[in-house]
């Protein structure tokens, strides 16, 4: 068995969480060939050269035409979704691209070409089988690797406590939906830092927030394991867009000895490990009480990594993917 992935230039977290990731591993567990190709970059005989054909999150021309050549040489193709592509609301940047009408079709038409199509959350089955054409269709939630993401000391909390958000400018709205409780808590003895979002938008934040540019995957790994962050922090804009997403930052955090503070609304967060919140004021009455030391944060990761272990195990989510290979 040959498979290849199909890789977008514009999506390397998605791409790693998806697809290079997690077939990665189970090509090297189970000892079939995988190659890795960029979609911009590939033509005939990458497609001609291989067994299966496995893409995430399928929106551009580039990456119509390549399932299209697929079908047509009787090649198998599995596709990938972790958002919500059909419904980007305005406020994220990414709205004017996905609202494109022929986007829109490209995007709706890849559902013709799939074999088995994989989604991260219930949600998206939900919103997306509708568009499935009675294709194959699995859930299989984003997991936890131990070799990229091994588990860290968990430290006590430090004195100032130390918050971390990651996310680029399409969380924009997120980030402002509690921008006056961040604000509020800025002014105490606490630390901020924000990975991902361009300074310059963070104008209206107050001026002790640290910002760390986005490089890569493996960067951000690498710095996660090195800031020795206390909680993280995921505001979302209630939408359903936001509704779909899956909990990779949850399982960023956790990994790294961190809770998180996420809106009760999200399903998709409410795991072992992470701290609801209803409104905004309830988010600042945490952060209260953590400046406070009122929050058990080391038995809070322990609960959540044994979920991580337990639940969202990339070797155990892998298993479906195998099944799914075996069976094209």
């Amino acid at each position: 068995m040959k498979a290849t992935i199909f890789t977008s230039s514009k999506s390397q977290a998605t791409d790693y969480y998806r697809t290079i990731g997690p077939f990665s591993r189970l090509a090297l567990q189970k000892k079939f060939e995988l190659i890795i190709c960029s979609q911009e970059k590939a033509v005939w005989h990458d497609i001609y050269n291989t067994d299966i054909v496995i893409i995430q999150r399928p929106n551009s021309t580039a990456s119509l035409g390549i399932m299209a050549d697929a079908k047509r040489m009787g090649k198998a193709v599995i596709i990938d979704f972790d958002d919500h592509l059909l419904n980007v609301p305005e406020d994220n940047p990414a709205s004017a691209y996905f609202s494109n009408p022929q986007v829109r079709k490209q995007i709706e038409d890849t559902f013709l070409f799939a074999d088995v199509i994989i989604v991260s959350t219930e949600k998206l089955y939900e919103l997306y089988k509708p568009l499935s054409h009675n294709k194959p269709m699995f859930v299989i939630p984003n997991g936890w690797t131990p070799t990229d993401l091994p588990m860290t000391k968990v430290e006590e909390q430090h004195n100032p406590p130390r918050f971390v958000w990651r996310g680029g400018s399409t969380h924009f709205a997120d980030l402002h939906t509690v921008k006056l409780q961040l604000n509020e808590a800025m002014e105490r003895d606490t630390e901020f830092t924000f990975f991902g979002m361009p300074k310059f938008m963070m104008y209206d934040f107050n001026k002790k927030a640290n910002f760390v540019e986005w490089n890569s995957m493996f960067i951000y790994f690498t710095f996660m394991q090195r800031i020795e962050g206390d909680y993280g922090y995921y505001p979302l804009v209630r939408n359903e867009f936001n509704e779909s997403k899956s909990n990779i930052f949850a399982i960023e955090c956790l990994a790294n000895g961190m809770p998180v503070l996420a809106d009760r609304y999200f399903k998709e967060f409410n795991i072992p490990g992470v701290i609801p919140y209803n409104t905004p004021n309830e988010f600042y009455d945490i952060i209260d009480e953590i400046i406070k030391g009122n929050i058990d944060k080391v038995s809070l990761v322990k609960e959540g990594r044994k979920h991580l272990n337990e639940v969202l195990h990339i070797d155990l989510l892998n298993q479906q993917r195998y099944k799914i290979l075996k069976g094209l």
